[in-house]
């Protein structure tokens, strides 16, 4: 069906990713350099230098580096995990040879940091190292106490593996981040979208479990609202939306899958009110693509007074060509 979709789109579309630390681009900024010296052997493209003897200009370089570093944030473990927060910026945006001079940077300033030597496995295990980026793992293990860490590193390969569309392996990480911490807020909210579509049971477990973690989670609400709408449970999908704009009030993708909930539970008024709200909700530009929506929904709902109505709106606001020519099709149907 047409209708449902269209609120597949608005759901997925929609949904409000949250990054890990290491991955947030606003994190990127300014950082001091190492790396203006480099040998023919690249010293500082391999992990913790490859335990190779420095120069000493390199030497130099790197207590310049530190003295730097420390001044500007405050404390080595600051500094340290604002390098390792751009070395997985670099690895994330196809920067490989660049973050890994991040993560160096990094473990001069801290080597007992757990997320050291999960930015250098990251890196490794992209290079195809894999032998190798599991030692470092292993080396990180032995200094995440609380285990914080390797869920951190889980979390940003499931990114990883997201943005490059491999998304069962992104599903097994949100499964590794779980297994560490079951109260993982998320890596449940993540697991419960992926499986939106091919385990509704699976997800409405792990949406259920996010918003218990997270009560202020309006996405995981607006998605296992959908499963209810799609499982025909339509006042608990109106409760789950209800849920949504109350923690976001002006949550577009709500207000409109409750209008289809509302219909389909033959509330129509309801149905309106909250066509209405997110009419003033949409960009002008999007007007007409909007009430294109409410005039399929209510066409398939056998409002043809509405369907009508609406189709005039959304021709007045303005479609792509070949949404005027579906239009015209459909009004041929529905108005007198």
């Amino acid at each position: 069906m047409r209708i449902i979709t269209l609120l597949i789109t608005l759901v997925f579309s929609l949904l409000s990713v949250t990054g890990w630390a290491q991955t947030g681009a606003a994190q990127t900024g300014r950082y001091a350099q190492t790396d203006a010296l480099r040998a023919d052997n690249r010293i500082n493209e391999l992990p913790r230098y490859g335990g190779l003897r420095k120069t000493p200009e390199q030497l130099a370089a790197d207590e310049q580096f530190v003295a730097v570093s420390l001044a500007k944030y405050g404390s080595p473990q600051a500094a340290m995990q604002a390098h390792v927060n751009f070395g997985w910026h670099y690895l994330a945006t196809g920067h490989a040879p660049t973050a890994i001079k991040r993560f160096n940077q990094a473990w001069l300033l801290d080597s007992t940091a757990a997320d050291v030597y999960y930015g250098f496995s990251a890196y490794l295990r992209q290079q195809g190292q894999l032998e190798q980026a599991e030692h470092y793992v292993e080396l990180g293990q032995r200094h995440d106490i609380d285990h914080k860490g390797i869920v951190r590193y889980y979390g940003s390969l499931a990114m990883g593996k997201e943005a490059k569309r491999d998304y069962g392996g992104a599903i097994a990480l949100y499964h590794q981040i779980v297994q560490q911490d079951a109260d993982n807020a998320f890596a449940n909210k993540k697991l419960g979208y992926w499986y939106m579509e091919q385990d509704t049971a699976r997800a409405n477990v792990y949406l259920s479990r996010a918003v218990v973690l997270d009560p202020h989670d309006s996405v995981s609400y607006l998605n296992r609202g959908w499963l209810r709408y799609k499982q025909k449970h339509y006042d608990m999908a109106v409760d789950d939306y209800s849920q949504a704009v109350q923690i976001n009030p002006h949550y577009l993708a709500a207000y409109s899958n409750r209008a289809l909930a509302h219909l389909a539970a033959k509330d129509s008024a309801a149905a309106n009110a909250d066509w209405q709200r997110g009419l003033q909700l949409v960009a002008p530009r999007e007007k007409g693509s909007y009430y294109m929506f409410m005039a399929q929904s209510k066409q398939e709902a056998g409002d043809r007074p509405g369907a009508c109505a609406a189709w005039h709106e959304a021709l007045r606001w303005g479609l792509e060509p070949d949404q005027i020519r579906q239009a015209r099709r459909s009004m041929k149907a529905v108005c007198p």
